[in-house]
């Protein structure tokens, strides 16, 4: 039985393979293969690990016979600094298992499919550094193109494999060999070999410039079964020919070892071949088909599953023809469909196409809803922190908070930022383990310095700090410095309300908020809580960020594919738009509260100046643009983030009963006020957060695929499995 090691990689990467991993997983479950992974890699492995090809990955590569990867390149979640040349991870793996063939399956509708077979070691590519010269001071650069008859010989008889192979042992298609011999003298070399090995094979071969096989691509002509040309030559068709298929996604690649292993179990990889796509990751708007593609090719490639490569073929061709179509490939007139629809269509059609013998029918299931209960995820992620050094008292408190705001509808806050804070926690930029530091004369007042740990803790003390004062002094001021990301500011207010006092949170964040009048981010968007206890219902909650939409709204954007609606950011040339990905993470900046002058915007952008005040100031704080971000960082260094918490003890300013029940005879007035529109009555501060609260502590958590993915990923990758947990 082959193995598969999961690579999803950069960008668009993982949304590209999520339905071909789908299809490898449940055939491993009725024992047709076996899969491993998802291993990181890349420039998102880079900023985890500090490593393009970490170690698992390559021990878990060298116990595979295949390697399925999505793509290797820029990723939006990863500045460049980070990860200056992500491609190197491809590079490696192949020189690791000498991959020095390169096999790409372009399909062509009416015209028939193309496949390109060329050299990937040797000729344009170079077989070492001697073969690049590099310019020094704007000199003189250059590059050897060198190649031997061996390379050459092993390209064409690939080819001619592969010929007899889709015509089940005849050829039944036309074999080209492209070169340029009138002017290369490995051109000459090249023809030379083609013309000898056709030859011995007993395999029709005609030959062609590049200038002509080019020419003849584009304008139509009659497409050859099978072209093999050297490196760069193929490297240019393949993708001239997926322009006249209609879209670079469809063309799948396949990296190949001839002959038995050089490393380990691993024959090969295969891969899309497009890139990364950075500006459409998250958008769910890419093309999976090159992905199916890249799996149709790794299926075929080993005689025990070569039947399902045909099927998934066959079904990859019928949604080619059928639909639906991402944008790329929908006709006029017809809405694109996702790529997770895209990929829903190709493993329904596999589900009712099997040519050949597929060793029985294979049952594609779709992808469910997932659904996991609160007390779960609270154990699951208080075990993931603990694993990664948090101490369990500190992990139970982001657990707190985390589920406070998944349980309260603010998904934006929820544990789909858990892996944030772990690649954090493993680069260095929040502490693991130790307590934070409180400074106080005994007072009212008190300083707590976070010590660089996890916001949550650290927020729970000062909240612990500033009840205690409060009972005491009637008010507890507290002031916090050297913490970082704190979760949803409503979660400490809400825990303060219950206990009947009023509680007042605020905390800087990382700069991505543009003041009114330029484009330039300096603030964070720098929340605002106030919790205030209620008579008969929960407490009141109100829970604002200072600019135009909290960041994490952007995040979910991405996530879903969707747009943002205009006024929530500018471009980096400041612009305003509705592609989240031009603004987030690190791209453009976020509006304040307002949106522009017109809309009072000056005013959102005061609110943000006010909390860098009661926090970072007040705290003796990093400002600004001195604050880590979050989400996005150019290097490892401790976010600086600094709260402010404040608790008043009601029952010092009157009867605190009467108070409560003021609260909710003022609520109740609100609500009751008649709307403008039926369908939209006046609602209060936490009204919506409460009911949902409600609603899934009885149905369960919900999460969508790509947040799903990402902490399934993470849980594998720590030994610590959230699929044993719940599934759907």
């Amino acid at each position: 039985m082959i193995r598969v090691a999961l690579l999803p990689g950069d960008g668009v990467g993982a949304e590209v393979l999520e339905g071909p991993t789908r299809l490898l997983r449940q055939l491993a479950e009725q024992g047709l293969v076996e899969v491993t992974g998802p291993w990181p890699v890349g420039a998102r492995a880079a900023a985890v690990t500090g490593e393009v090809l970490p170690e698992e990955t390559l021990a878990a590569c060298d116990d595979a016979d295949a390697i399925l990867l999505g793509a290797v390149g820029e990723d939006p979640g990863v500045p460049p600094e980070v990860c200056p040349r992500p491609e190197v991870a491809l590079h490696r793996l192949r020189a690791r298992y000498d991959l020095r063939l390169s096999v790409r399956d372009i399909p062509l509708g009416e015209d028939g499919d193309l496949t390109v077979v060329r050299n990937l070691i040797g000729g344009s590519y170079g077989t070492g550094p001697a073969d690049r010269t590099y310019s020094a001071g704007g000199g003189e650069a250059a590059d050897v193109l060198r190649l031997t008859p061996e390379r050459v010989a092993e390209v064409v008889e690939l080819g001619i494999d592969r010929l007899l192979q889709q015509g089940g042992g005849t050829a039944a298609g036309r074999l080209v060999s492209v070169d340029k011999a009138n002017l290369y003298a490995t051109g000459r070399l090249w023809r030379q070999v083609a013309t000898d090995v056709a030859g011995r094979r007993g395999v029709p071969v005609e030959h062609r410039y590049v200038d002509r096989a080019a020419f003849e691509l584009g304008s139509g002509a009659e497409v050859p079964a099978v072209i093999v040309t050297e490196g760069l030559l193929g490297d240019i068709l393949s993708d001239l020919a997926a322009g006249r298929a209609g879209s670079p996604a469809l063309c799948g690649s396949a990296s190949i070892h001839p002959g038995p292993p050089a490393q380990g179990r691993c024959q090969g990889l295969f891969e899309p071949a497009h890139g990364s796509a950075p500006r459409r990751a998250g958008l769910r708007q890419v093309d999976p088909l090159g992905g199916f593609l890249a799996l149709v090719a790794l299926l075929q490639h080993f005689d025990a599953t070569r039947a399902l490569g045909d099927r998934l073929r066959a079904a990859t061709h019928t949604v080619l023809r059928q639909g639906p179509w991402t944008y790329d490939l929908a006709p006029a007139g017809v809405a694109p469909a996702s790529t997770f629809e895209v990929a829903d269509a190709v493993l329904a059609a596999f589900g009712s196409t099997a040519p050949g013998d597929a060793r029985g029918p294979v049952e594609v299931r779709p992808e469910p809803d997932v659904r996991v209960p609160a007390e779960v995820l609270a154990s699951w992620t208080t075990d993931v922190l603990e694993s990664v050094g948090v101490r369990p008292a500190h992990a139970r408190d982001v657990a707190h908070v985390l589920g406070y705001a998944d349980l309260s509808g603010i998904d934006s806050h929820g544990i789909a930022r858990l892996p944030a804070y772990v690649t954090m926690i493993g680069n260095g930029a929040i502490a693991a383990d130790g307590d934070p530091v409180v400074h106080s004369d005994g007072g009212a007042v008190a300083l707590v310095d976070g010590q660089g740990l996890l916001g949550h803790p650290v927020t729970t003390v000062a909240l612990e700090e500033a009840v205690e004062r409060a009972r005491r002094y009637g008010v507890g001021w507290v002031n916090v410095r050297r913490s970082s990301h704190h979760g949803a500011s409503g979660s400490y207010v809400h825990d303060v309300a219950t206990q009947g006092l009023v509680g007042l949170v605020a905390t800087n964040t990382g700069p991505i908020v543009a003041p009114t009048g330029t484009g330039r981010p300096y603030f964070g968007t720098n929340p605002l809580a106030l919790g205030v206890p209620v008579a008969g219902e929960e407490p009141m909650v109100f829970d604002m960020a200072t600019s135009a939409v909290a960041g994490g709204k952007f995040e979910i954007a991405l996530r879903q594919g969707l747009p943002v609606p205009l006024g929530w950011g500018l471009t980096a040339e400041g612009e305003p738009t509705t592609d989240p990905a031009a603004v987030f993470p690190g791209k453009g900046a976020l509006l304040p509260l307002g949106s522009d002058r017109e809309r009072s915007s000056h005013k959102g952008y005061g609110l943000g100046l006010l909390v860098e005040v009661l926090t970072g100031v007040l705290a003796g704080g990093p400002l600004g643009p001195e604050v880590g971000n979050l989400t996005f960082r150019s290097e490892p260094r401790p976010p600086g983030t600094s709260h402010l918490v404040v608790v008043l003890d009601p029952a010092r300013l009157g009867d605190a009963a009467h108070m409560r029940g003021e609260m909710h005879r003022m609520l109740a007035e609100l609500r009751g006020l008649l709307p403008v529109d039926e369908e939209l009555p006046v609602r209060t501060p936490g009204q919506r957060a409460a009911a949902e609260r409600a609603r899934r502590r009885a149905d369960g958590v919900p999460l969508d695929r790509e947040t799903h993915a990402a902490l399934v990923s993470l849980g594998d990758r720590l030994g610590r499995p959230l699929g044993a947990a719940a599934r759907g």
